[in-house]
């Protein structure tokens, strides 16, 4: 099966070559990988142009995750799509059993918070990532254990049968909110988080109440 990996990208100079390297040893011939550099004001962009086999697109401006990821979506040429964030906390060598997942499911998640308590992640992200699960579950009313990971695996039809409101970070609880509220095959694979490259751009406690108004929305909001 032939995969598009899409790796949204913002100031992630650090470690998007490592993560570039790393995917690239996953794929086989026709697949391929996307950076939608999000207007980064570092050397992003120009650090994943001089990689070979990469296809980079970028914006002057920055969209927001979801925009990016958008992007991504569009310009892909496979039918199975891969997501990866460009910060080295999720382990490429994990999305081909991610993608074999697809046999049996429509939505696929690399969940950190399965059962061990990530040693690489500073407690209150841990604790902010609980609860928003455990929020997450009760309203759709299925276990969730990693709302906000950014390593997942879907077949286009998936992403085009269904309407994304969010504009940044939020996309991914949307995306799992949506997915499971219209009825689509849901599945978690255990995976371990691994140390960032570079600093983060997200806020747990302040983006926290973000979150949970796009489990709301996918969940109540067609």
């Amino acid at each position: 099966m032939k995969k598009t990996i899409v790796i949204p990208a913002y100031n992630e100079e650090e470690g998007i070559t490592e993560v570039i390297q790393r995917c690239k040893k996953v794929c086989k011939p026709g697949d391929e990988v996307i950076v939608v550099d999000d207007g980064s004001k570092d050397r992003t962009a120009q650090v994943a142009k001089k990689l070979h086999g990469v296809k980079v697109i970028s914006y002057k401006k920055n969209k927001g995750k979801a925009g990016a990821l958008k992007t991504g979506f569009r310009a892909a040429k496979n039918d199975i799509i891969v997501t990866i964030d460009a910060d080295c906390t999720y382990p490429p060598e994990r999305i081909p059993d991610l993608v074999k997942e697809l046999d049996n499911a429509d939505l696929v998640i690399g969940t950190r918070f399965r059962r061990d308590w990530p040693s690489d992640m500073p407690w209150h992200r841990v604790m902010a990532n609980k609860v928003g699960a455990l929020v997450t579950s009760v309203i759709l009313g299925r276990k969730v254990t990693d709302v906000t990971t950014g390593l997942r695996a879907f077949r286009k039809k998936l992403i085009n049968g269904i309407k994304i409101k969010a504009k940044g970070l939020d996309f991914e609880a949307e995306f799992t909110a949506k997915a499971i509220t219209k009825g689509y095959r849901y599945k978690e694979v255990r995976i371990k988080a691994e140390e960032r490259e570079g600093a983060s751009t997200l806020h747990f406690f302040k983006d926290m109440w973000r979150f949970f108004k796009a489990v709301l929305r996918g969940k109540f909001i067609d």
